[in-house]
């Protein structure tokens, strides 16, 4: 079968999760096509196109002429584009009703959709009835992502957050305590993502680094942190409860624990601290009380029995299969 998958230069993470780094292991013939260049002339010999996340006239009007020569259309929908809040940068494009309105049309384009988490399903699925969609949680890769080894606490605790600027009001939630951390000298406190610049207004003590535009880059400054503890806050609201596992299974791949505030159902599983009061978890956390490596051990098992890319492809082969 060939398969063309629209990519988006700006989220590689999101790319390699939901559709590159899933259908290269599939045995297709692909392509990969950059929406912003994509012509109709490329797709005239694939039988399915992929397209993550659509929104836009650009992308609407290129998923209509797909439509038009007769290819087949899966959508992997892996954000709550219609719930960003206003501290989040992509709001004010989002928030504009055309452009919602290009996110709802082009469900109509598909012959399925495929969703990250349950609550991004149960959000959507009143915009396309009559549509079949499936959940596919993201998949750990392990010939890309190999376990590393459980960095000990020796001398200071490694606490690490990576987000973007779409999440500073997440991280804003807990700035009181994350200050504290990094003028505590027993612990040490790393940020990726955010420009440093605005860093060194809110987090003056804390090490930053901004986003390595490589992937991989990205995947290699993560292993090589020796980072203990992952630090994932997240306010309450529907944009946050459609939020994918990706810093769970990155945090577990480079031997660190993840703490998330709970509630978030996508955190709710094995290898996660959850907490109802950040403070409370941190006092544990500097008395030593959680055992780290029987908490990792058992994430990374259930990495290996839920979330292996190999058993998540055996649904979107599925699903290729059924496409009439």
């Amino acid at each position: 079968m060939k398969i063309a998958i629209f990519t988006n230069i700006n989220s590689p993470a999101t790319d390699f999760y939901r559709t590159v780094g899933c259908y290269a292991y599939m045995g297709h013939d692909i392509r990969y096509l950059a929406i912003e260049s994509a012509k109709w002339f490329d797709l005239m010999d694939v039988d399915v196109v992929v397209a993550k996340s659509p929104n836009g006239m650009a992308y609407f009007e290129m998923l209509r002429e797909c439509k038009r020569m007769g290819k087949k259309i899966i959508i992997d929908h892996d954000d709550n584009l219609h719930e960003t809040t206003r501290t989040n940068p992509a709001h004010v494009g989002l928030s504009h009703e055309a452009m919602r309105k290009t996110v709802e049309d082009c469900f109509g384009f598909a012959d399925h959709i495929i969703y990250s988490t349950d609550a991004l399903q149960k959000y959507y699925m009143p915009y396309h009835e009559g549509i079949a969609s499936t959940v596919i949680n993201n998949g750990w890769n392990p010939i890309i992502q190999p376990f590393m080894p459980v960095p000990k606490i020796e001398d200071k605790i490694r606490f690490i957050w990576r987000g973007s600027m779409h999440h500073l009001d997440d991280i804003g939630s807990i700035a009181s305590y994350i200050n504290e951390l990094a003028e505590d000298e027993s612990c040490d406190v790393a940020m990726l993502g955010i420009q440093d610049f605005i860093m060194a207004h809110l987090f003056p003590k804390v090490k930053t680094k901004e986003w390595n535009s490589s992937l991989f880059g990205y995947f290699e400054t993560l292993n090589n942190s020796q980072c203990h503890y992952g630090l994932f806050p997240l306010l309450k609201n529907d944009f946050n409860f459609a939020k994918s596992n990706i810093f769970a299974i990155e945090m577990l791949v480079a031997g660190g624990v993840t703490i998330a505030p709970k509630g978030i159902p996508e955190y709710n599983i094995p290898g996660v601290i959850k907490y109802d009061n950040f403070g409370d978890v941190m006092e544990a956390v500097k008395n030593k009380d959680f055992d780290r490596e029987a908490i990792i051990k058992e994430g990374r098992e259930y990495l290996n029995d839920e979330l292996r890319v190999d058993k998540q492809n055996k649904k979107r082969e599925l699903i290729l299969n059924n496409l009439n």
